[in-house]
């Protein structure tokens, strides 16, 4: 048993560092109305004071959109028009990759990972109507849609070829299990091996952007689980968990659990306040107990 869980350990750590992450846009996530389009991946220990701490990235994301609505008055067609979109935002948005970028960074620094990239990509495509799947595969995530009758995808991490036109055959390609759009060419596949072992996800499948933003947390849980800051992991796995109760999620939030409830140097009054909080969300959604 412990040899399983220093592999599922070493696993969770390798998809950490890898860009993670469907949609009908009007399947998205609980946004209120008032909340920015931007406020659902933003990481809420960055939101103490939203209207101090966020509204340079708000102004950022909105500045992204003033000037993609003055293209569409340019532009004849929706193909072109999302021509304009991918290469503007690469131009502008997306400058330097860094696959732990936080969106607060891709939106004030240009770093991005393939998370945020695409993340951002979706977020534009549903303020201008377009109707889009996000996929997300054992390491990484791209977007798919149909414009002016053509199947095309979004690979947010390539800035020169990442808007991909399908043809048929590449298309059927696409439903193999895993199929990653950053080998395209060479129709290969990702995660071999750990991921049917652990059983930890399906491969090729579609989430929505409230699932998308879960993923940055997961991220983010697995990076503090790394570094053994283990409450600030529960925190991020928690609010992963809450957006996208996944099975990666649970394996992840046992192991923390767990962790939390033998280190010595965490009080007693939270290692119960933990326990307590991951037992209900045993009884709610169903977790397998700790071992």
């Amino acid at each position: 048993m412990k040899g399983r869980n220093t592999i599922l350990m070493l696993y969770l750590c390798c998809i950490c560092m890898v860009c993670l992450g469907q949609t009908d846009p009007m399947a998205t996530s609980n946004q209120s109305p008032n909340e920015h389009p931007i406020s659902p991946f933003l990481f809420e220990v960055e939101d103490a004071d939203n209207s101090v701490s966020n509204k340079p990235i708000f102004e950022a994301y909105d500045e992204v959109i003033e000037r993609l609505e003055i293209l569409r008055k340019k532009k004849k067609s929706d193909s072109k028009f999302l021509r304009s979109i991918f290469y503007r935002v690469h131009q502008k948005s997306l400058v330097t990759y860094e696959k732990q970028a936080t969106m607060a960074e891709t939106m004030l620094t240009g770093n991005f990972g393939c998370l945020t990239g695409t993340a951002l990509y979706a977020l534009i495509l549903t303020h201008f109507d377009f109707i889009y799947e996000i996929i997300e595969l054992p390491n990484h995530v791209f977007l798919k849609l149909v414009v002016d009758g053509q199947t095309m995808l979004i690979e947010s991490t390539n800035p020169e070829g990442g808007l991909i036109r399908l043809n048929e055959e590449l298309e059927q390609n696409m439903e193999q299990i895993a199929f990653d759009t950053r080998k395209l060419q060479l129709l290969t596949t990702v995660g071999e091996g750990s991921v049917g072992e652990w059983d930890l996800f399906e491969g090729h499948v579609k989430i929505n952007l409230q699932e998308l933003a879960g993923l940055q947390y997961f991220n983010e849980a697995v990076r503090y689980y790394i570094k053994k800051e283990y409450v600030k992991s529960m925190d991020m796995i928690a609010e992963a968990y809450e957006r996208y109760p996944s099975k990666r999620n649970e394996k992840l939030m046992q192991l923390v659990i767990n962790k939390i409830l033998k280190y010595d140097l965490i009080k007693e009054e939270l290692k119960n306040k933990y326990l307590k909080q991951y037992v209900t969300r045993v009884k709610g959604q169903k977790i397998s107990q700790t071992k």
